[in-house]
């Protein structure tokens, strides 16, 4: 594999699991329109982590203040900081979002699992994801920020993130469509999203990982490290841009924009798999 070749990997991996186009759904199509081999877990691991350290990257400050939050709750009063229930606020409804996600990630394993083995679902999910974005531009533009989300809201939003696991659904267009349904401006949707990505790609990459031991491994050859790293630069990069553009285009109630791709990508596969 030349360099080239890893370097439009990453920028795949990057740019698909943050605009709302479904990377679960190009990869399943790809692999069966290109011809394409799964490329082998090291792979796999080494781009989401990608993408995971961009958003650590751009919500340095949101995490760290978290955290701290977090750890100085158990010091008593004395030892918080103002702001401090806000922050772990928001951490706990991260954690109740997720947890929405694995209970339906986990009781649906069946269906989603026989999902990716048929393409034609990942066709038919990329055109909802199309209306889905589409009709977005109808949802009233809310003003609530990260702070002002409550339990109810995250449940909302892990559920659409559940449902996202079948290929095709976006996981961030659901989760940032799940979010303007309950009043968070088009921002504080994208943000929380991008938050709630960082469980869902650990979480994602682990079964994975357990998944695939044993059953496929590196390509022939071995994976080189120059190309490994690669490809970790170009998701990391282009998974940061990804998140950055796609706050603005958010901000300016501009995410029904996306749905022309994701139509015309689902009807372009759908008419092929049906006609071959």
């Amino acid at each position: 594999m030349e360099w080239l070749s890893w370097v439009l990997l990453g920028l795949v991996q990057g740019l698909t699991e943050f605009l709302p186009v479904s990377s679960s759904g190009h990869l399943v199509l790809g692999q069966v329109l290109l011809g394409l081999e799964a490329p082998g877990v090291l792979l796999e691991v080494t781009v989401h982590a990608a993408t995971a350290a961009a958003v650590v990257t751009l919500f340095a400050r949101e995490i760290a203040s978290m955290a701290a939050a977090v750890l100085r709750w158990p010091l008593g009063p004395g030892r918080a900081l103002e702001g401090d229930a806000a922050w772990r606020r928001l951490a706990w409804n991260l954690f109740v979002a997720t947890a929405a996600t694995s209970v339906m990630g986990f009781g649906l394993e069946p269906v989603f699992r026989g999902a990716f083995e048929t393409p034609v679902v990942a066709a038919v999910m990329l055109l909802v994801t199309g209306t889905v974005l589409f009709l977005s531009v109808r949802l009233a533009r809310g003003r609530l920020d990260l702070h002002d989300i409550r339990a109810s809201d995250a449940v909302l939003v892990g559920i659409f993130q559940g449902l996202a696991i079948l290929p095709g659904l976006s996981r961030s267009g659901m989760t940032i469509v799940g979010g303007l349904t309950r009043g968070l401006s088009g921002e504080a949707s994208a943000r929380f999203s991008f938050l709630l990505s960082l469980p869902a790609i650990a979480g994602a990459t682990l079964v994975e990982v357990f998944r695939s031991l044993g059953t496929y491994g590196p390509a022939p050859g071995g994976l080189p490290l120059s190309g490994l790293a690669l490809a970790f630069t170009a998701a990391f990069a282009s998974g940061l841009g990804a998140m950055v553009l796609l706050i603005r285009v958010v901000r300016r109630g501009g995410l029904h924009r996306f749905a022309w791709y994701c139509w015309a990508v689902g009807a372009a596969a759908l008419v092929w798999l049906l006609g071959s």
